[in-house]
């Protein structure tokens, strides 16, 4: 269906060529490559489709990830444009159509340009993208290695290698040891995007223009949520979002141009998600002995019943398919998720450009908006068990909803003060606050008995629970005395407001005319405003279960609502009046409003700027900002700025240009408790040379370093067992191996009392190679061979010891080669190969960790094709 896009796009051009009624010719004395004379039209396109084939070895879904070409037949390029030879076209006087990767590549384009002189100008944008990700080391849950033989502590699971001093400790491990095969956040998505504007009446005083905008992504997608274990839940994610739009432009005074827009943007967001043991257990794995299937997640340490693993001997018998499994364990029987929001955006926008007055230039915009978000039916259930302690299922639901009012500005001015002088200004403006509220309704499911995975949800139906027992029936949700409330109603309210002025002021002047400097200044006012405020409005309890008596109102009578001393509930706490057993505990709300906290950060900068031209060859740009910011918002925000920015263009022959740039930026925030200081330098050179039109070479490098650090504070514990009977526990080991820590520096942190410090760090250093040749041996043949690499290495402050180094430590390698052959008057055959290599160096699985397969592939693309241009 997609795929008519581009045929659409196409075939528009080719009708509008047989409505000219004329037969095409080609001009006299002109070659076919110079376009034909069509009716009163000069005519020029191109057409190339062909085959690809791919051999990829390795790792398939990283190859996808990265690359994403796949094996058909293609539309890789084609083009067409008409020109109206005197303006005065039937239908149009000019038309250009441009697509490219249709037939199944990730990345497809069509692009239809028409306008009539005078009369309208109208462009049409559709791009397509297919967007898949399954990159295993993405939110990888590191599950650890099975346990050393009994006895044993030279192989297997072991913080460090064994050595005479140390041999060596076993932790980290699991029984049984369970791999991540796949990325637990993978998606497969289609990005849809739309635009077609047409503005009418183009060259006169007023013009209109009215355009559309369509966005679609979606596609099938997996993500994990925190709950005790770790289950990844597949999703079927949409979002769309559309945008119509109008305005005019008015050109009454000379050289001065008044625009008006309007724009109206809606979203909408449906996004489901349905894990049933049922539908798919294949998929799960496991048992309980009642038979029903589970999801025990896909984190897993087993080393003891406190770590966050679903228990310590989750299998209780292997022998049984699927596996049993202890249905007191951590686990998932059934998950749903309804996620629908919308949101309408209206934005008006004011703008103009004018140079009316002489040596003054100036533009200015203001525009507002309004955005009014909706989630009016968010609900979510949950079945199983997430602390071993709670109820065995949880339903979160409750309308939400937030408003977003945003005002946003801005002016510029130049002025020529003489030929050589200039003061220019900018000025931004920009002030958005975001109210929002969540009417939340929170559930607590019970069991009719038993407990553990598998063991019957109850819901309470007076009818069928009170039936001359009581309360206490088999129906019945099995509440204890200090069981939570069965629904808990909130409210929550949250506020985020920024206020931005900005205005930067520089200072131009040519000293003469090879060289050339500017002077400024740039002063941002940035006030920040945050508040929240949550509380509880009413609790429910619901009766029923072992125990329940007239004298704890069937066990109605617990939490908040518990029975006083002398009998009877305590204040707040009352019979609901509908007679069905329930007992409401109203809340009042607190006496104190929300807490706010005003954040204001004065930012002042110093510009500096060169242009310097010492000969015609040669040309040295220079760009430089020092800024000192008064406070930081978050942790890494700097207080400190320093970038540089040179770039250099040399051009010694009129067949030989050589580039080189370097780019240092410097933020810090490096002040008591933070310690923040980040670098992003990056330098360059290219060099190309066209010695004759039959040969050209260019070649370059690429170094980027990126680094940034700050304080932390974490908590770290790990009790380390040894399986050997007797069992026996070996001590506790409170930081992370190799990573030295202090007590928590920073006042506030929110860690527990053993709450470990340490200065966080990241560093990645890049090195990108390319070269490329093209050279025509003959008149007819064109050959071409190029390189590109990029070898990145990096560390990083590992808390946890098993975790790959990732994109820290890689090798991507791309070489090509292609050839060109003109078999006859605009007809030529192609021939390409691409190699893509993708290897991960360093430490890619590291001891101890269960083992994952290797990201690496190697992909060979061969791509044949044939091109008709005229």
């Amino acid at each position: 269906m997609n795929d008519r896009r581009a045929i659409v796009a196409f075939g528009l051009a080719a009708l509008a060529v047989l409505l000219l009624g004329a037969r095409p010719s080609v001009a006299q004395g002109a070659s076919s490559d110079q376009g034909m004379e069509y009716g009163d039209y000069s005519i020029h396109g191109s057409l190339e489709f062909g085959y690809r084939y791919n051999d990829v070895t390795g790792n398939q879904n990283t190859f996808n990830t990265f690359v994403n070409l796949q094996t058909g037949v293609r539309l890789f390029d084609s083009t067409l444009e008409m020109r109206s030879l005197n303006h005065q076209g039937t239908f149009f006087d000019d038309l250009y159509s441009f697509n490219f990767g249709w037939g199944g590549d990730p990345n497809d384009v069509s692009r239809l340009h028409i306008d009539k002189n005078k009369w309208y100008d109208f462009h049409m944008l559709y791009r397509r993208d297919k967007n898949f990700w399954d990159y295993n080391l993405w939110a990888n849950p590191l599950n650890p290695a099975a346990l050393s033989p009994v006895g044993s502590f030279t192989t297997g699971c072991i913080v460090s290698p064994p050595s005479a001093a140390n041999p060596g400790l076993p932790g980290y491990c699991s029984s049984p040891s369970i791999a991540q095969t796949t990325s637990p956040h993978s998606f497969n998505l289609a990005r849809i995007m739309q635009d077609y504007d047409v503005t009418l009446l183009p060259q006169s005083a007023v013009r209109f223009h009215v355009g559309y905008s369509n966005y679609t992504n979606k596609g099938p997608g997996f993500f994990t949520t925190d709950s005790g274990t770790e289950p990844q839940f597949p999703a079927g994610y949409r979002y769309s979002m559309n945008t119509y739009r109008f305005g005019a432009d008015v050109r009454l005074l000379p050289r001065t141009t008044i625009s008006y827009d309007q724009f109206f943007n809606s979203f909408y967001q449906n996004n489901a998600v349905l894990e049933t043991p049922t539908a798919t257990p294949e998929k799960y794995g496991y048992q309980v002995p009642n038979g029903t299937p589970v999801d025990l997640g896909i984190t897993w340490t087993t080393l003891t019943p406190a770590s966050t693993s679903p228990c310590a001997a989750p299998i209780t018998n292997a022998a049984t398919t699927p596996p049993t499994v202890n249905p007191i364990c951590n686990g998932f029987v059934s998950y749903s998720q309804a996620n629908h929001g919308t949101d309408f955006m209206p934005t008006e926008r004011l703008r103009f450009q004018s140079n009316y007055f002489p040596k003054f230039q100036t533009t200015g915009s203001i525009a507002y908006s309004t955005a009014n978000t909706s989630y009016p039916s968010f609900s979510e259930t949950m079945i199983g068990w997430t602390t071993r302690t709670s109820s065995p299922g949880e339903t979160t639901a409750g309308p939400a909803k937030a408003k977003r009012d945003t005002v946003d500005a801005d002016w510029a001015g130049v002025y020529s003060v003489t030929d050589k002088l200039r003061v220019e200004d900018f000025f931004h403006y920009y002030n958005w606050r975001i109210p929002g509220v969540w009417d939340s309704d929170l559930g607590n499911l019970f069991t009719t008995g038993g407990a553990g995975l598998g063991a019957p949800i109850g819901l309470f139906v007076p009818a069928n629970c009170n039936v001359g027992n009581a309360y206490s029936g088999p129906t019945c949700p099995n509440h204890t005395a200090t069981s939570a409330a069965d629904l808990v109603n909130g409210f929550n309210q949250n506020f985020l407001k920024q206020d931005i002025k900005s205005n930067t002021l520089e200072l131009a002047y040519d000293f003469s005319k090879r060289l050339s400097g500017y002077i400024g200044w740039l002063y941002t006012d940035r006030s920040i405003v945050t508040s929240s405020l949550s509380y509880t409005t009413e609790n429910i309890y619901y009766p029923g279960g072992v125990g329940a008596s007239a004298a704890n109102f069937y066990l109605a009578a617990r939490g908040n609502c518990a029975v006083v001393a002398g009998g009877g509930l305590p204040a707040g706490c009352v019979p609901n009046p509908n007679g069905n057993g329930s007992i409401i505990n109203t809340v009042a709300p607190p006496t104190t409003g929300p807490v706010v906290s005003p954040y204001n950060i004065g930012e002042n900068s110093l510009l500096l700027g060169v242009v310097f031209n010492p000969w015609d060859s040669l040309r040295i740009t220079g760009n430089f900002q020092f800024g000192y910011n008064n406070a930081a918002f978050t942790r890494i925000d700097p207080r400190n700025v320093q970038s540089y920015k040179i770039h250099v263009s040399y051009k010694p022959k009129p067949w030989a240009n050589l580039e080189g740039a370097v780019e240092i930026n410097d933020n810090r925030d490096n002040v008591f408790q933070v310690a923040n200081i980040e670098h992003d330098n990056s330098y360059s050179f290219t060099t190309i040379l066209i010695p004759n039109p039959h040969l050209s070479i260019s070649f370059g490098y690429n170094y980027w370093n990126v680094y940034t650090q700050a304080d932390i504070c974490f908590n770290y514990s790990i009790t380390y067992t040894n399986p050997a009977p007797p069992p026996t526990t070996l001590p506790v080991s409170t930081s992370p191996p190799g990573v030295a820590t202090t007590a928590c520096p920073i006042a506030g942190a929110s860690v527990g009392g053993a709450g470990l410090g340490t200065l966080s760090y990241y560093l990645s250093k890049d090195n990108f190679v390319h070269a490329d040749v093209t050279w025509k041996p003959a008149r007819r043949v064109t050959a071409a061979i190029g390189y590109g690499g990029s070898f990145v290495r990096g560390n990083t402050t590992y808390l946890n010891p098993l975790t790959p180094s990732g994109m820290l430590d890689f090798d991507y390698q791309m070489p090509y080669a292609a050839v060109t052959i003109d078999v006859y008057k605009g007809f030529s055959y192609k021939t390409a190969w691409n190699y893509y290599g993708f290897n991960q160096e360093a430490n890619t699985n590291p001891f101890g960790l269960a083992a994952i397969p290797s990201q690496d592939f190697n992909g060979n693309t061969f791509t044949f094709s044939f091109q008709y241009a005229f």
